[in-house]
């Protein structure tokens, strides 16, 4: 590695390391999907057919209406006498069914669809980032002697296809009935000694097993739609959760709060928020600086101001980066000598700054929180021009969160917001405001509540009493006379 490049070191970081690649703004949850239900089936298809009817008339090389009548005249009820105006019209809807996250480009490569069943699922491809095989991995591992339920739940809803969306597609997959269009081999595992194993990844694995058995509970596995939403949902979330507290499992760093604005409109609640994100974006860099210096260590190199500036000669940079590149590192390793820092531990730090600016330039791994996060509908507002971020929950994710954290008993009985709040906060560090004074300590220990406007403790509690609004209308709550909001299922 002494005669690589940051390049290779960021690989090496993310791949043996942190387990996927943060490093892309075109990942989406139909990305993540893919990976994940290709993992858990061992099956992937051939989706070209299908591809050929989602990319709408008009679209550079996409078929013409009249094309598609001639390759598929025999599965359409009129066949060649079929008028394209008709065509054309079903292939807009296919296109607002199955590309939902703009998934699918002219090029089938690259593309991927809303998937609703193991027919629509397919090979691997970039955008993927290798988050469904990280996430199959934690899935995967013997925990009591069991893989987690929720594989089996995935399995169980993608061999359903007689959705009421499969079946719009269904007479384009299965033509022509001779030609073969799945591979089917075997599920691989990854061997539990080769699961790189963290305190995160085992909150994130517990949630997993615990929504897969609140599923059963409020009866989504019957609706094999909404248990891949959910599931793929959860996923979403557990990838930025791992990224921002992977420093901490792994490296013993800051616990991050997740401060979650239930949209009251309250400055203080919404500051908090704002720096809570902004220090997850810290967080994933501190990670990079340690997991660095793993990498410096597996070589070796010695603590010394010597066997540093060898190292940094010793690099291979592209032609035209190479002076800017290794001037850059030198005077980054130069400041932080300076500052106290040790040879290494100043290497480590020039070369996570060198990697953000020179390889991670317009898609940082701390950026990949925002891509994660929006996506998962817990970070906002959306959108380029809302340049500061914040956790602005979505209904649908707030509920997919609560059904991990909760047990089934919780579920059944019900339990009080402020017994929620402690849960979510043992298990995900998010503040939702139900226990001020507790959730109050997590931020001033985290240094945000010195820096927010107005009374923060007192914001916390109408903030939770919003949020109490927002399970009452998707009938995970229930306000009692006495002013006191259960949590819970049918209650």
């Amino acid at each position: 590695m002494a005669k690589g490049t940051l390049k290779d070191i960021g690989e090496k970081v993310c791949k043996e390391w942190l387990g996927f690649l943060p490093t892309s703004n075109g990942t989406k949850p139909p990305h993540i999907a893919n990976g994940l239900f290709r993992s858990a089936t061992g099956e992937t298809c051939k989706t070209q057919d299908v591809h050929e009817w989602i990319i709408c008339e008009g679209k550079k090389d996409a078929l013409t209406s009249e094309e598609i009548i001639q390759r598929y005249h025999e599965i359409l009820e009129r066949g060649e006498f079929e008028k394209p105006s008709n065509i054309k019209d079903l292939r807009f809807l296919l296109n607002e069914i199955f590309n939902q996250d703009n998934t699918t480009y002219t090029s089938y490569e690259f593309s991927v669809t809303t998937i609703s069943s193991h027919w629509l699922v397919k090979g691997r491809v970039s955008s993927e980032a290798n988050i469904g095989d990280f996430i199959f991995e934690i899935l995967s591992k013997m925990i009591d002697g069991q893989r987690s339920p929720a594989i089996e739940l995935l399995r169980t809803a993608l061999a359903n296809d007689t959705d009421d969306m499969t079946k719009l597609v269904k007479p384009i997959i299965a033509f022509p009935s001779d030609k073969e269009k799945r591979i089917v081999s075997k599920v691989e595992y990854p061997d539990d000694q080769d699961i790189r194993w963290d305190s995160c990844k085992d909150q994130i694995r517990s949630g997993f097993d615990q929504l897969a058995k609140n599923l059963v509970i409020v009866k989504e596995s019957h609706n094999s739609l909404l248990v891949l939403r959910r599931l793929v949902n959860y996923a979403v979330f557990a990838s930025l959760l791992y990224l921002v507290r992977a420093n901490e499992a792994v490296y013993g760093g800051d616990r991050i709060p997740i401060v979650v604005d239930a949209g009251a409109d309250l400055d203080s609640v919404k500051k908090a928020s704002e720096q809570s994100f902004t220090s997850a974006k810290k967080a994933v860099e501190d990670y990079y600086v340690n997991a660095i210096g793993d990498v410096l260590a597996e070589e070796k190199l010695q603590n010394t101001n010597k066997a540093c500036r060898t190292w940094i000669n010793n690099m291979v940079f592209p032609a035209d980066k190479e002076y800017e590149a290794k001037s850059a590192i030198i005077s980054y390793y130069e400041n932080f000598c300076t500052e106290g820092d040790s040879p290494k531990r100043a290497l480590a730090k020039a070369l996570q700054i060198a990697l953000y600016t020179f390889e991670y330039k317009n898609n940082s791994p701390s950026d990949f929180c925002r891509v994660l996060g929006v996506r998962a509908g817990l970070v906002g507002p959306k959108g380029n021009r809302a340049k500061i971020k914040r956790y602005l929950v979505n209904s649908f994710t707030l509920e997919t969160i609560t059904l991990s954290a909760i047990s089934e008993d919780d579920l059944k009985d019900g339990l009080e917001l402020k017994e929620l709040s402690e849960k979510l906060v043992d298990k995900y560090c998010m503040l939702i405001g139900a226990d001020s004074e507790t959730e109050y300590s997590i931020l001033e220990k985290a240094n945000i509540a010195q820096s927010t406007p107005g009374d923060l403790r007192g914001d916390l509690s109408i903030n939770a009493q919003q949020l109490a609004n927002t399970y009452i209308a998707l009938g995970l709550g229930k306000r009692y006379a006495d002013g006191v909001t259960l949590i819970g299922w049918r209650l």
